[in-house]
């Protein structure tokens, strides 16, 4: 049966869980990772956030605090962040379902029938183009349209970026640049919540440049 004592056992080894991970980060490639972001909003450069489930919900989360967010009124001049979440659910859906023979890897006929694990692909290559960044999130580092997806933006001349837990499944070696979070298989709640850090830190070093530079 639920009680205190037990739910404060529980939170407090929860709560060490996401301090000991978060002590593990590679800080430099968080920082290498923030200055692609904001290079490519300078250059006018295009930023795809995807992933599938609790990692689709931060990616559309990112494109919405760098895309509105970093906005400052009345800076004269300012660059926007020209980000795309890959999260129309009319557009994923049918996606999905009209695709009529399996998407292969790493081959890309410029149609839409890729099925599921081609939505992020199907959306991406409407806008496209060299010097553009996807940013990739899967806690294990295998969700195969992920994967997919990074690797037609490797294809196209973009900068790829992955953000992965576990033991960094395939998208730890397919990334330019890899935020890593290492845990045992399966904490996907662990993994999930220092994402969330990790989205916070990135923003709010851009709010931070927006506001100084």
């Amino acid at each position: 049966m639920p009680n205190i004592d037990s739910a404060k056992k529980f939170s407090k080894e929860f709560l060490a869980e996401i301090q000991k991970s978060i002590n593990e980060l590679d800080i430099d490639s968080i920082a290498k990772v923030a200055v692609l972001l904001y290079e490519a909003k300078e250059k006018g450069k295009n930023i795809f956030f995807f992933g599938n489930g609790g990692s689709h919900g931060i990616a559309s989360h990112l494109a919405c605090d760098f895309g509105k967010g970093t906005k400052i009124n009345g800076k004269a001049g300012q660059k926007f962040y020209r980000v795309y979440g890959l999260d129309n659910p009319a557009w994923l859906t049918a996606q999905a379902n009209d695709g009529k023979e399996p998407f292969t890897e790493g081959k890309y006929p410029g149609e839409y029938n890729h099925g599921y694990d081609g939505v992020f692909v199907g959306q991406m290559e409407n806008f496209i183009g060299e010097g553009d960044i996807a940013f990739g999130i899967s806690s294990s580092g295998n969700s195969q349209n992920v994967i997919n997806g990074l690797l037609f933006a490797k294809e196209k001349g973009c900068k790829t970026i992955a953000m992965v837990g576990f033991d960094g499944g395939k998208a730890l070696k397919i990334a330019d640049e890899v935020l890593f979070v290492p845990t045992e298989k399966g904490k996907y709640g662990v993994v999930e919540g220092v994402h969330e850090v990790i989205h916070h830190l990135l923003y709010e070093y851009a709010i931070l440049l927006e506001k100084s530079v």
